[in-house]
Formats: structure tokens, sequence, C-alpha cells
């Protein structure tokens, strides 16, 4: 199967809006209160469980495979109106009718990706890490913040009937690649600190930062996105 070309342009983008969609500012609230609990649980690995640098590598690397899941459940929903994206999947133009396919590409594609990231975090911070079931907790933890939003933002405020199934293919990798690029560097210098507790807090803080800003963006682009 071929690569799939980036979506062009679209000729008539949203007209702005002067302040935030209705209900937007209060599906943010809960949403975002949910993403910061979930956020927290390093913390408490830290504080609790002498979690260094590679436990909460290890962590930031599973919610790719919750985001991933996440997307794949959205691209099955979308309603939104495909032939705006300008997308092309075995050279043909992506079509109501090649939403299976597209769906299938996206998961090898981006489980290709989440795989080489995985990799490069065990070769990075793999050595003498010890993982324990609270990582699994904290996969739940993430799952729970997701599919709370899902539920929330996506179904229950309707924006799966704006969104494209065909835009979706692309989204997680803007937040995800900004995000963990800014993390594996973080992640790094406190590794080179010798994992101190005020450079994982810092670390945690700044994720939890991220996290919240892309929430944001992504929430004010389904609240205009008309393709």
């Amino acid at each position: 199967m071929e690569a799939v070309s980036h979506p062009a342009p679209s000729s008539a983008p949203p007209a702005p809006r002067d302040g935030p969609a209705p209900g937007l500012l209060a599906r943010l609230r809960s949403s975002a209160v949910a993403l910061v609990v979930a956020n927290l649980v390093p913390v408490y690995g830290v504080l609790a469980l002498g979690w260094k640098v590679a436990p909460i590598m290890v962590f930031y690397w599973t919610e790719n495979l919750v985001v991933g899941f996440f997307n794949v459940m959205k691209m099955r929903r979308a309603q939104g109106p495909v032939n705006a994206a300008g997308m092309t999947l075995n050279g043909q133009p992506v079509t109501e009718g090649s939403r299976r396919a597209l769906i299938l590409f996206f998961i090898l594609h981006y489980g290709l990706f989440t795989l080489v990231h995985g990799v490069f975090v065990l070769v990075l911070f793999g050595p003498g890490m010890r993982l324990g079931r609270e990582l699994g907790l904290a996969l739940l933890a993430l799952a729970a913040s997701h599919g709370y939003s899902y539920r929330r933002n996506f179904i229950g405020a309707g924006e799966y009937t704006r969104a494209s199934f065909a835009r979706l293919f692309w989204q997680p990798y803007a937040r995800i690649i900004v995000m963990h690029v800014t993390i594996l560097a973080g992640g790094a210098l406190a590794a080179a600190m010798g994992s101190p507790l005020g450079a994982l807090l810092v670390l945690v803080g700044l994720k939890t930062l991220i996290d919240l800003g892309s929430h944001w963006l992504e929430r004010r682009k389904f609240a205009v996105q008309v393709g």
C-alpha cells in the first residue's frame, strides 16, 4: 500500500470566532481535569514509588498506544466532509469508500512509528529499568482520561459531525512529536543529572503543560472545523 499524501490546504478556511464556541470552556474544564489527574500518576510514582527517569519515559510512551486506539475510534465514527481533505491513497483521492483502507493504513503507519519510538526509549533509558504493576495502573489512568475526552468532546459535543476521518489520519503526530521530542530531551537531561526529585517533577509538569495546550488547540480546531 502506498503512502498517503498530506492534505492540501483548504481553499475556504473557517471564519474565525471572536471567542470560544458555546460550551467549549465548560467541556475543557472537565476533560482538562481528567487529563491533569492522569498526569499526576507519575508524580505519585516519583514521590511514593521512587520512580526514576526510565519508568516515566515508558509511562509516557504507553500513551502513544492509547492515543492511537482512540484515533482509530474517531476515524471510524467521524462524519465530516472527506472531499476537502485533499488526500490520496494508492494514487486515488480518499473517499468514503476508502475509510476502512485508510484506517488499516493508519494502524500500520502509526504502529511502526510507535514501535520505533519504543525501541528508542528502551535503548536510551532501558538499562537497569525495573517496571512493576503500577505501570499498568498508570496506563489505565491514561486510557480513562483519553476515553473521557473522547466521550465528552468527540461524541457528546458532536465533534464527530465536523471531523473528517481523512484529516484525522495525521492528527496524533503533531501532538506526539512535539511532546515527546521535548520529553525525551528533558528525560535525557534528568538522567544525566542523576534523576533528582526536582528535575523529575519539572519533567512531569512540562509534559502536563504541553498536554493541556494540545488539548485546548484540539478543542478549538474541532469547534470551527467544517471539513
